[in-house]
């Protein structure tokens, strides 16, 4: 799904959904690089061709008109939170299909889980380096509710994206 794809599907309402603030932390901690609490525009592009997107300048354009509500170029919890509520809120199957991509593009190991390991790999190639094994491991503790597991399965990994 191409950024200029999802420009109507971020038109759509949205509604809560009902994710633990832990979960959407976790999920903004993925994309804010900076650490300064914002997602900045070059931090939504890098996860996006990550994520297999090449995004033009007119297609960036577009997507932060519609997320940076209050026009300060950066994007905010809450703004990151509407925006995944919005992506959720799209057609069920369409939703389901780019979930598992972006799961799979996760699960670098390829065994169906999210581990420490995966996500590791994920921030390195974001270029993060300063990320701490700890915080790794925190946030698959938010996406599972439970110490004891240190992998994330599928559905958690969609609940934690359908909490924003």
């Amino acid at each position: 799904m191409s950024v200029s794809s999802r420009k109507g599907v971020l038109n759509k309402l949205s509604s809560p959904t009902g994710l633990t603030d832990g979960q959407v932390k976790a999920a903004f901690r993925i994309f804010d690089k900076s650490k300064k609490g914002v997602i900045t525009r070059g931090d939504i592009r890098k996860v996006l061709v990550v994520l297999g997107q090449e995004p033009g300048l007119q297609e960036m354009d577009v997507l932060m008109e519609e997320i940076d509500v209050d026009g300060d170029g950066t994007i905010s919890l809450d703004e990151f939170k509407t925006m995944m509520e919005r992506l959720m809120e799209s057609n069920e199957e369409d939703d389901r299909e780019l979930l598992e991509d972006t799961f799979n593009d996760f699960d670098v190991s390829g065994d169906g889980l999210i581990g420490v390991e995966d996500l590791l790999h994920v921030y390195r190639k974001l270029g993060d380096d300063e990320i701490t094994i700890e915080e790794v491991e925190q946030m698959i503790v938010d996406a599972t509710g439970t110490p004891k597991r240190k992998k994330a399965t599928f559905e958690e990994f969609k609940a934690v994206l359908k909490e924003y």
